[in-house]
């Protein structure tokens, strides 16, 4: 008997999680698949599924939701780290991610820091993509929808990347953190942290001084 393909489905949406099971269904009726899928629906659910698959049997395929809020304790930022985490924890895992955001610096980001199998924007998602992508990505080809490719076939993929402090300094800052306080939580000095400020202004192209700006930029890029 063939081995079940074990499935992970994160999503903050009930109903994008109904289409991906449908998906897996239809699959299931129309092949040789069998799946066998576990869901959830924030990064605190999706972490203690991942933690139990680890001492059972591993993830081979996981549909990961890029905005997701983070984590209660806040280890966790967005379906971006849980991706990392994923892909650290699973070396054979496939993963497809979706995202509503379609501007170059996240898509780069995303493809940096998870190196997706599958891509997908939701705007231009449906039923017959998600049916597509798990079959491209279970036989080892990748899959994007109109979107990505533009991207990839015009070049405007860059080589930009926030790491993981700047990500997080993004988010201190979004939630208002003080700047003295900063240090403690980046483990940074006050004089790195203003450099840091700096060059994410410049990337955002923004020139103004208040850290809210900084923050609403982010925002509107997607990386928070």
């Amino acid at each position: 008997m063939t081995r079940p393909i074990n499935v992970l489905i994160i999503d903050d949406h009930v109903a994008i999680i109904e289409s991906y099971e449908r998906a897996f269904s239809y699959l299931g009726s129309n092949t040789d698949y069998i799946f066998k899928i576990d869901t959830a629906s924030d990064c605190d659910s999706a972490i203690l599924k991942v933690g139990l698959a680890l001492k059972s049997e591993p993830y081979d395929l996981v549909f990961l939701d890029i905005s997701l809020p983070p984590s209660k304790d806040d280890s966790i930022l967005s379906g971006e780290d849980l991706g990392k985490r994923i892909r650290r924890l699973f070396c054979d895992v496939k993963i497809i991610v979706s995202t509503h955001h379609n501007n170059s610096y996240k898509i780069n980001n995303i493809f940096n820091s998870v190196n997706p199998e599958g891509f997908l924007v939701k705007s231009e998602a449906g039923f017959s993509n998600f049916i597509e992508a798990i079959k491209h990505v279970l036989i080892g080809t990748p899959y994007y929808t109109k979107t990505i490719l533009e991207f990839l076939r015009k070049s405007l993929m860059n080589d930009f990347t926030l790491d993981e402090k700047d990500r997080r300094l993004l988010y201190e800052l979004s939630k208002g953190t003080k700047m003295k306080d900063l240090p403690s939580t980046i483990n940074m000095s006050i004089g790195g942290i203003e450099r840091r400020k700096r060059l994410l202004k410049q990337v955002f192209n923004t020139t103004k001084e208040s850290d809210n700006v900084l923050v609403k930029v982010a925002q509107e890029y997607g990386f928070l």
